[in-house]
């Protein structure tokens, strides 16, 4: 007979009163820092944001090598909801990139040779074959591979298009041919909604021995696979997280970021942890103390800033499937110009559940307190998940609406974080923390309410040896619900 699930009993915490007072100050903080409104609550993240965007075109000739991410910005557009505040938040696009799905076991119809020429209004042209031509006429050159393996998208980039011009010229080609053409957005990790959320080291990594999570018997082998910023776990010695795989294609690097030239050799680094540096494995570290008999594999499509295209991320999903991973978590997403899911996401969910029907994607809601849809979370197909204080309340910061299936606490998470010192801003003043080589953190974002709904459908695979879809199923089913986050599922204390 296989031992209940129960996560209030499960997962205690194992911190006692002083550690926990100690914490919530941290998670207080970082949890003020995403509420704060305000009267442009983005202008300082926007700020950053565009700073980070104008130091990435500098180098832009200077690395030919594994070449940061360019990217443009385009401002949201306001709420739809008079209500609801103008946040001043603003949407990423790689920069002069467009994606044309074709077919994904090479051409139909008409030859290839069809490209070149006509796309006018030939009906027995392919609507793809003909919006290929009209972004050809229109400047842009394909960078990618004819099919691509995996993800049937080509990738198509023209110079001095502004973002603007883009989503005009992606319209105009949609209505002329019919094809999926789309912008390849770039998403962001959900922390960078405020610079000022940032993780605090906690003593809490005295008290989480591996030990402390009661034992089951697992009846079945689930892998949990994490698409991120990578992992990192060098020099840890405490057990946790040491049992991922862990190899240059999918180390988190930690410090890459300023890239200069000096005295005619490419530097990269300053010493200290980028913004985004270890946050892969935070989030790993959650699904690990929920879930630690599952496999977890990582896998590193999100720089140590913290973005990542959508097209690398929508092939990591379908690369994770086809490596047999029962459980994706995306702790990371984006909004759209038209408040519509990107082709590269609904592509690569469709290509998942076609494929691997029994694979769960679960992702986070995103942390910009407002009812308009982050993608993927809001996609058919995707459990998106909100965040909860301790108290089981909404947290203010937390995304929300009927697209969101179920929250998790999201304040003041405890989990694993990487070896190195981080800078951040607090009142004005710059201040460095150093977090050691066996380091927990407290963090706040429904980043990591999302692995822990990841974690427990694993963790009821392995208890009741049922498949991923039946997992969530019991996971959710009977609970108690809260309007515009869906079920309350209580797992990890939060502080």
């Amino acid at each position: 007979m296989t031992t209940p699930f129960n996560p209030e009993a499960d997962y205690p915490d194992p911190r006692d009163d002083q550690q926990r007072a100690v914490d919530r100050l941290g998670s207080s903080a970082q949890s003020d820092a995403l509420t704060d409104f305000g009267l442009n609550p983005h202008a300082t993240i926007n700020e950053m944001i565009e700073g980070i965007r104008a130091a990435r075109l500098r180098i832009a000739d200077l690395e030919p090598e594994d070449p940061p991410i360019q990217f443009d910005v385009v401002p949201a557009p306001p709420p739809r909801d008079p209500d609801q505040p103008n946040m001043g938040i603003v949407i990423l696009v790689a920069r002069g990139e467009m994606l044309l799905r074709v077919p994904a076991g090479g051409p139909g119809g008409p030859d290839e040779a069809a490209r070149a020429g006509g796309t006018g209004g030939d009906e027995t042209v392919p609507a793809w074959q003909r919006a290929d031509g009209q972004l050809l006429a229109l400047g842009y050159r394909q960078v990618s591979d004819d099919f691509p393996a995996g993800l049937p998208l080509r990738r198509y980039q023209a110079e001095g298009k502004e973002p603007e011009q883009l989503v005009a010229e992606r319209d105009r080609i949609r209505a002329e041919t019919g094809a999926e053409v789309d912008i390849n957005y770039v998403a962001t990790l959900g922390h960078l909604v405020k610079a000022d959320d940032y993780p605090r080291e906690t003593a809490a990594h005295r008290c989480y021995s591996a030990e402390w999570i009661r034992c089951h018997r697992v009846t079945r082998d689930i892998t949990v696979a994490v698409i991120d910023t990578g992992i990192n776990h060098r020099g840890r010695t405490d057990g946790w997280l040491t049992g991922i795989p862990q190899d240059p294609t999918n180390v988190d690097p930690l410090d890459v970021f300023p890239v200069e030239e000096r005295n005619g050799r490419i530097v990269r680094g300053d010493g200290l942890l980028d913004l985004s540096a270890g946050h892969g494995s935070f989030v790993a570290g959650t699904a690990e103390q929920v879930a630690p008999a599952a496999a977890i594999r990582v896998y590193r499509k999100v720089d140590t800033q913290g973005f990542g295209k959508i097209e690398d991320i929508g092939r990591a999903m379908v690369q994770a499937a086809e490596d047999g991973a029962d459980i994706i978590n995306l702790s990371l997403g984006t909004r759209t110009v038209d408040d519509q899911p990107p082709l590269a996401f609904t592509t690569a969910v469709e290509i998942v559940h076609n494929g691997w029907p029994d694979v769960v994607i679960v992702a986070s809601a995103g942390n910009t307190g407002l009812e308009v849809p982050m993608f993927p979370a809001a996609m058919d197909g995707v459990t998106g998940v909100g965040a909860l204080n301790p108290d089981l309340t909404a947290a203010p910061w937390s995304n929300y609406g009927d697209w969101v299936d179920c929250s998790a606490v999201g304040v003041g998470i405890v989990s694993t974080f990487v070896h190195g010192y981080e800078p951040h801003a607090e009142h004005g003043v710059t201040v460095t923390e150093y977090f050691r080589r066996n380091s927990w953190a407290v963090w706040c974002g429904t980043s990591f309410s999302a692995p822990q709904i990841a974690g427990a459908v694993a963790q009821l695979c392995q208890l009741h040896d049922i498949p991923p879809p039946e997992a969530l199923d019991r996971l959710l089913n009977g609970r108690a619900t809260l309007a515009g986050y869906g079920c309350v599922v209580p797992i990890l204390p939060g502080t």
